[in-house]
């Protein structure tokens, strides 16, 4: 992955740009034997890198902070992974033993998963991961470097940037998987929706295969028909009301 080239497609400050490996041995000690396995089993040697920092000192963006939540610096990784299922499980180790909200771009040799995370502070200091949101492998870091820009997410505060930076790759991903150009919220995630009705269409179908009863196998396929059609349905209004 050609980072240089990455955060330059997306106009990233140069005073936030770090792009240095982080030592294994710099967090070692916080990890437990569970935790160490998982690193060393699904990272690669030296896979572990620091793009950026995004703190007030290096932007002018002011910091938030609530009785629940903070956000006074975002850190930007790429990891090396050998298997991008492992992702979520790597994400929730690293945001363990980080007192930062994370961006962790994963990547293997041909993929990309972006992971980003609400969160929880805790009493010691660092904050425990709350929802997950994974932008998948269809978001390739071609579509990244043409749709996503630093100059256009919103800077009001460093919550603010950090959700409109999801926000951002949620709307590549909706555009790439349904052709749908209407822009994505947290708090109307539209994509997620589609992406849970696809799982329910796919979970019928997987049990009528298995159902040897034809009945029930046509009570199973019309389940997965009526979820294909309600979701048709939103596809193409949104897609009307993106003309």
């Amino acid at each position: 992955m050609n980072e240089g080239q990455l955060l330059k497609a997306i106009s990233f400050p140069k005073a936030t740009q770090i792009m240095k490996t982080l030592p294994y041995n710099q967090m070692e000690n916080k990890l437990t034997s569970a935790q160490k396995k998982i690193i060393s089993e699904h990272i690669v040697s030296r896979g572990i890198r620091i793009l950026a920092t995004i703190q007030t000192s290096n932007t002018n963006i002011d910091v938030f902070e609530s009785e629940t939540e903070r956000y006074d610096s975002i850190v930007f990784l790429a990891v090396n992974v050998k298997d991008l299922k492992k992702s979520a499980q790597i994400y929730k180790v690293f945001m363990s033993i980080m007192p930062n909200p994370l961006v962790i771009l994963f990547y293997d040799g041909m993929r990309t998963k972006w992971i980003f995370a609400t969160h929880e502070k805790k009493k010691d200091g660092f904050l425990a991961s709350k929802a997950l949101y994974e932008v998948r492998e269809v978001v390739t870091l071609q579509k990244v470097e043409e749709q996503l820009s630093f100059e256009n997410l919103h800077k009001a505060n460093l919550k603010t940037l950090y959700e409109s930076w999801l926000e951002q790759l949620l709307q590549i991903e909706l555009q790439a998987r349904y052709n749908i150009y209407t822009p994505v919220s947290l708090a109307i995630n539209l994509l997620e929706k589609l992406v849970v009705m696809d799982a329910q269409i796919d979970n019928y179908i997987g049990q009528a295969k298995k159902e040897t009863q034809l009945n029930k196998r046509i009570k199973l396929q019309q389940a997965a028909n009526k979820v294909k059609l309600a979701k048709q349905a939103i596809i193409e209004k949104e897609q009307d009301n993106g003309k």
